[in-house]
């Protein structure tokens, strides 16, 4: 039988990038071009329009009024989320998936959506010599789990029977569960896509490293400790990473960093929006 890794080599098994997804890729936003090019290729979509102005109508990003075009929904939500999340919207919307009670597409931008949120968070305390790139780092966190979406699109039967596994055997390790189902995880299956797309090297090492303690990666390390506070992966019930004092050292945060950030993501998730369905 033919393994994931074979399957996604192949050219006409996932969508290719289409173009929308390249040109917001390819936009710089330090100019007045930049900027306009963006909310004009945003607005050219009738679907990323609607989920952009979806979500700055959402309760975690509170105006007091209605919003109701694209840019002003920009204003609500900042150049660089527009770009990201129109970015992740194009990537993934040709994907089609069966849903279960334990992994929706609602679950997975949610959980994404708030990992993104997270890692910029911590990201505002840490040194600016340590500070990633700001675009590069949220679309790191909408995409970290994209390769679980790769899995429920190419191996559907096998992905619903990992989900029932996962269902009646919480206390399992889904790492392990995925490889050996598999034969692959969907961080390594996320990093395969992300490299089959050419997107950015920064990208690609956050996809395929956020499951490894890493000793050299300000962004991986913030997506780990950002899954160790939500409790919750893109999957219910599966186990989020351990963080060790080790690993917040190595970027200058403390354990009051992360309790502030519990504190202040739980807040934002008390009026959880989903706007992706």
């Amino acid at each position: 039988m033919e393994d994931l890794r074979a399957k996604i080599g192949k050219a006409d098994v996932l969508p290719t990038i289409s173009t929308i997804a390249r040109q917001l890729l390819s936009l710089q936003l330090d100019t007045e071009e930049g900027e306009n090019a963006l909310l004009d290729l945003v607005k050219s979509d009738p679907f990323i329009s609607a989920r952009l102005i979806g979500m700055a109508n959402s309760p975690i990003f509170v105006i007091g009024r209605k919003i109701s075009t694209v840019s002003d929904a920009a204003l609500v939500l900042g150049l660089s989320i527009v770009k990201s999340v129109a970015t992740v919207i194009a990537l993934t919307e040709p994907i089609k998936i069966r849903e279960s009670k334990i992994f929706t597409l609602s679950d997975l931008w949610l959980h994404s959506f708030s990992v993104a949120a997270g890692m910029r968070l911590l990201a505002s305390k840490l040194p600016g010599r340590l500070k990633p790139d700001e675009n590069m780092l949220f679309l790191s966190g909408l995409l970290h789990d994209m390769g679980y979406l790769v899995m429920a699109h190419l191996e559907p039967a096998k992905f619903d029977a990992f989900i029932s596994h996962i269902e009646s055997h919480p206390e399992e390790s889904t790492i392990d569960l995925e490889i050996s189902t598999f034969g692959i995880t969907h961080a390594e299956i996320g990093g395969m896509m992300a490299r089959k797309w050419n997107l950015p090297e920064e990208v690609i090492q956050v996809i395929e490293g956020h499951h490894k303690p890493a000793a050299d990666s300000v962004s991986i390390t913030l997506v780990r400790i950002i899954e160790s506070i939500t409790g919750e992966s893109a999957i219910r019930g599966a186990a989020c990473p351990a963080i060790s004092d080790e690993e917040l050292e190595r970027i200058g945060l403390t354990h009051e960093d992360l309790e502030n950030a519990r504190e202040t993501l739980e807040m934002q998730w008390a009026t959880s929006f989903m706007p992706v369905s």
